[in-house]
Parts: C-alpha cells; sequence; structure tokens
C-alpha cells in the first residue's frame, strides 16, 4: 500500500513539474524589442504594454515597416497589422458648373501634388497625350469636354486610369506607391518557445538555409541599466584627491 503511494506521489511530482515547464515557456513577459539577424538584414520588433506594436526590417537597401495590434495565446504570439492590404490609387470624379473645360488635381498619399505627371485623355473629338506641369498639383484643360477616358502615370506611382461617365468635369486622383514598404500582417502567428520567438518568416528561412547552429529566431534584448562610461569616469575623477 506505501508503495503504491509511493509511486502516485512521485508521478504527481512529474506531472507537476511537466506543467510548470509548460507554465513557464507561456508567462515569459513579451513585452520589449526582440531582434533576428538575417544576412544583411535587422529584424525587429517591438511589443508595447499597451498591445500595439512595431515592426521593422532594414538593410540591404530593402528597409519596411509595420503597426499594429497584438495578442497572446497560450504559446502563441498573434500580430495584425493597421493595414491589412496594399494601398491602390483612387480616382475620384463629380461635375463642377464652376469649371470651364476639365480639371485634375493629382496627389500621393500623403496629400503631396505630383508633378511632370504624363496624362492620356480622350473625347469623341480629339485625345491629348502629354507630359504636365503645375506645382500645385492641378492641371487644367479649358477646350475639353466630355471626357470619355483618361489615363494618368508617373514613376514610382500606381497609375490611374477611368473611362465612363461622360458628365464629370473634375478629377482628383490618390496615387499609391507601386513598391510599399509596408508589412501587412493579417493575424499573423508566431511561436513562443522558451525564452524564443519564431515567426514564419524565420522559420522558412531556416528551412531554405540549413546551416547548423544558425540562429533562426528573436531573441529578447536586455535592459542595460549600468552608467555611460562617461559618467562613471566623470565620478572617478570627483573623489580623487587633490595635490599639492
Amino acid at each position: 500500500m506505501k508503495r503504491g503511494v509511493q509511486i502516485l506521489l512521485i508521478l504527481l511530482s512529474g506531472l507537476t513539474c511537466i506543467s510548470q515547464t509548460k507554465s513557464d515557456s507561456i508567462d515569459i513577459d513579451l513585452v520589449g524589442i526582440w531582434k533576428y539577424s538575417f544576412g544583411y538584414l535587422e529584424h525587429t520588433l517591438i511589443l508595447h504594454s499597451d498591445n500595439t506594436y512595431e515592426y521593422r526590417i532594414v538593410g540591404d537597401l530593402n528597409n519596411s515597416e509595420s503597426q499594429g495590434e497584438w495578442e497572446r495565446k497560450g504559446n502563441k504570439l498573434i500580430l495584425s497589422s493597421y493595414k491589412q492590404n496594399p494601398s491602390e490609387t483612387t480616382i475620384i470624379s463629380e461635375y463642377n458648373d464652376t469649371i470651364s473645360g476639365v480639371a485634375f488635381t493629382i496627389k500621393d498619399l500623403s496629400g503631396k501634388p505630383i508633378v511632370m505627371a504624363h496624362i492620356k485623355i480622350r473625347n469623341s473629338q480629339f485625345t491629348i497625350d502629354t507630359l504636365i506641369e503645375n506645382s500645385n498639383g492641378i492641371f487644367d484643360f479649358p477646350n475639353m469636354k466630355n471626357v470619355q477616358e483618361f489615363e494618368i502615370s508617373f514613376v514610382g506611382q500606381k497609375s490611374a486610369g477611368w473611362t465612363g461617365k461622360m458628365n464629370r468635369n473634375y478629377f482628383e486622383i490618390i496615387m499609391a506607391p507601386e513598391n510599399e514598404n509596408y508589412i501587412f500582417q493579417n493575424n499573423e502567428t508566431w511561436r513562443i518557445k522558451g525564452n524564443k520567438l519564431y515567426s514564419p518568416s524565420s522559420r522558412k528561412d531556416n528551412k531554405i538555409f540549413k546551416e547548423k547552429g544558425r540562429v533562426n529566431y528573436y531573441l529578447k534584448e536586455k535592459a542595460n541599466f549600468n552608467k555611460s562610461p562617461s559618467k562613471v569616469r566623470s565620478n572617478q575623477l570627483e573623489v580623487m584627491p587633490k595635490r599639492d
């Protein structure tokens, strides 16, 4: 009987240790700065205590970033960026009875005017194919009416194309960048293991580059509370005795 009780206690002790090990893995404090390097790229994930995050990849002429919100589900870290999809060029069209002819306003996503854009505009009578320039991004075609279609392009921006309603004479174009340096994350799942974070991309990198001992995970930076060298030297000088 005593032997059976001893065996039961040993089993319960083992289960407790296992549960504590799992708990230790899950209870790691995620708030802080996590880093991972791959080739010439440095990946940095900053997890804030208000469950927002900043994520950036710097190096090799490929600087990208993302911001969003994070949550924890057991041994998983879930990231969702504020932007889910790449931005697209948009066209707002309307009729304005104060405009003679046709007018265009062309800007980028930040609201900055785009100058030297190329435009090809056509109605039933003629076609204009030209490079237009105006410092405020506003372009007028006083002799053009009943626009049937147009296409506007600018280097590094996604083109704007329009066809349809002929009673529109004012067009506002907001051009999106062709290559947007943003990391889009939609419920992206990272793995928490011990004191390490594994992102989907780091696990993928590890499958491609099977180098023995290669670091394929994010490690949390430790807070440095040491005094700066200059301050230490300054303190040391202050306590040195004066010479006669």
